[in-house]
């Protein structure tokens, strides 16, 4: 879904800073680490909107573009200026990357057309080794995903692939996940319509989820509510958990969220937020580890 997402960016002048974060966020058996990367200018427009990992690197997408960047330093290793092809916009209005998937030397990313009224949500493919467009692309079917498509999420463990409304409704029956098969993504001809395994219906509905990712067989929900949270899912029964608030600022924007164990001083889950108010000129990447 586009923003309010990512409009808190686009006002960003240039440099990037790694710090230590002032206090934990006050969560159950979760707390932030001390470091954190935060960016401005077109590094924050490249990054502000999703990320994802496959342990060496990060890979990020925002208003600005795509990037790939080592997790030890943050050192750039590749970039896409314009990630959207022509052949999506041109056909379906394509305009927007949300929050980005790593699997097996792909980032799958879930495009969305909000200008044209969120009427054709993409799955596309994206090289990891250079972030270039590999042409293959598929369709979600537009009853099981109004509004757009915000996130994509891949248990490898399960062969399949997660998707969920950004407005979820129980009386309009959209607090769900949508499944569909990983090798349907991976192996059906460009433009094909993705077929739905399966949807699971949510124990309580979440709205505004930015993003979602596989960790220890369930997922981990990104919303952008007024508390900043975290919610574990069991995709198997749609089990909702509240596990923690991000330490961010009541006006902050939470965004995408990867999820690799990088042991207890780099965490589990890395989750990036947009400032608010003087602030709102800086992206963050913050990273919270389970402590009990």
């Amino acid at each position: 879904m586009k923003l309010g997402r990512v409009s808190a960016v686009a006002a960003i002048a240039a440099a990037t800073l790694i710090g230590s974060a002032a206090s934990p966020a006050m969560a159950a058996t979760w707390t932030r680490t001390a470091d954190y990367q935060r960016w401005t200018g077109l590094n924050a427009l490249e990054r502000g909107q999703g990320v994802a990992t496959d342990g060496t690197h990060f890979y990020y997408a925002g208003p600005g573009g795509m990037v790939k960047a080592t997790v030890a330093n943050d050192s750039e290793v590749a970039s896409s200026v314009a990630p959207i092809p022509w052949g999506l916009s041109g056909t379906y209005g394509s305009d927007h990357i949300g929050d980005v998937e790593y699997y097996g030397g792909y980032v799958i990313a879930p495009i969305e057309d909000g200008d044209r009224g969120y009427q054709h949500p993409l799955l596309a493919l994206y090289n990891a080794s250079d972030l270039s467009y590999t042409g293959r692309y598929v369709q979600l079917p537009l009853a099981q995903m109004p509004g757009g498509v915000p996130w994509v999420a891949v248990d490898a463990a399960a062969g399949l692939v997660y998707t969920s409304p950004w407005d979820q409704d129980a009386a309009k029956g959209t607090n769900k996940l949508v499944a569909y098969s990983l090798n349907d993504l991976l192996s059906l001809p460009a433009g094909s319509t993705l077929p739905v395994v399966r949807t699971v219906t949510l124990s309580q509905p979440l709205s505004r989820i930015q993003g979602a990712a596989m960790w220890q067989s369930k997922l981990y929900a990104s919303v952008d509510d007024s508390a900043k949270s975290v919610y574990s899912i069991d995709a198997g029964t749609g089990q909702v958990a509240y596990e923690f608030h991000q330490d961010v600022e009541s006006g902050d924007e939470v965004q995408g969220i990867a999820a690799w164990d990088f042991g207890p001083s780099g965490g589990q889950l890395h989750i990036v937020n947009v400032g608010s108010g003087w602030k709102s000129i800086f992206l963050y990447l913050q990273h919270y580890t389970m402590t009990g």
